[in-house]
């Protein structure tokens, strides 16, 4: 499978600080890719790089085969992200939120597509409503949707269903999902709950201080894990989280 993302010897350093140390990993196309750290592990970090909010110190990132550095409009064109909290208007409604991603994307979609496009999210029937009236899983929503404005190959999910309750956290699983398996696109998702990315991950990446941990299918992940014996506790996904504190640390 050919692969749309390879991160080659990443690193950033803040001074005396390596939030990043020399990182290496390539995503497959068309899939989810699960990107797992403890809080300051470095995941932001890595992907503020990935899309060129901050400079890495050293290393190389290739999106679509060709070198971000020298390629960063044409890579951005394809690439839709969430980075950590969205930053939404109170007072606009959703509709008026994805004009306005439309125009900073460059593109004039009509009408009915981007209300297609809050139907896909489950915000069909609030396009109208003011965000300020939005549960914050509806924001999280609205900001996929808003992500998905230019129609990209690639998303970069940055701690999607942070601050959500059971239902918000289901909901953007199923639509993470629908977007790999009916759209195929190729979805990196940051997170860290190893039993979460269980259930949508194909591939995952571990990190810790910065530096790679593992990087494996989820199947071969699962398997390590129940190698260990840690199975012993009540349920599966105990001993994965287990599993992932024994790779990282606190």
């Amino acid at each position: 499978m050919d692969s749309v993302l390879e991160v080659k010897g990443l690193t950033k350093r803040f001074a005396d600080f390596t939030a990043v140390d020399d990182l290496s990993f390539s995503v497959p196309a068309g899939s989810v890719y699960g990107f797992l750290g403890q809080n300051g592990a470095g995941k932001s970090t890595t992907i503020r790089m990935l899309l060129t909010l901050i400079e890495p110190t050293a290393g190389e990132i290739l999106i679509f085969g060709k070198p971000l550095a020298s390629n960063r409009k044409a890579v951005l064109s394809k690439l839709g992200a969430i980075v950590e909290k969205p930053d939404l208007y109170k007072y606009l409604n959703g509709l008026e939120h994805l004009r306005i991603f439309s125009r900073l994307s460059g593109i004039c979609p009509q009408e009915a597509k981007l209300k297609d496009l809050l139907s896909l999210v489950g915000l069909g029937q609030r396009l109208t409503s003011r965000v300020g009236t939005y549960s914050q899983g509806m924001r999280q929503r609205l900001a996929l949707a808003c992500a998905l404005v230019n129609d990209p190959d690639l998303l970069i999910l940055d701690e999607p269903t942070n601050g959500l309750d059971p239902q918000g956290i289901a909901d953007m699983r199923q639509l993470i999902l629908q977007l790999s398996k009916e759209q195929g696109k190729t979805i990196i998702v940051s997170s860290h709950l190893l039993s979460e990315m269980e259930m949508i991950a194909d591939q995952v990446l571990i990190i810790d201080k910065g530096k790679k941990i593992v990087e494996a299918s989820m199947e071969t992940l699962v398997q390590q894990a129940a190698s260990l014996e840690l199975q012993q506790q009540p349920q599966r996904r105990f001993f994965l989280e287990a599993y992932f504190l024994s790779l990282t640390t606190a």
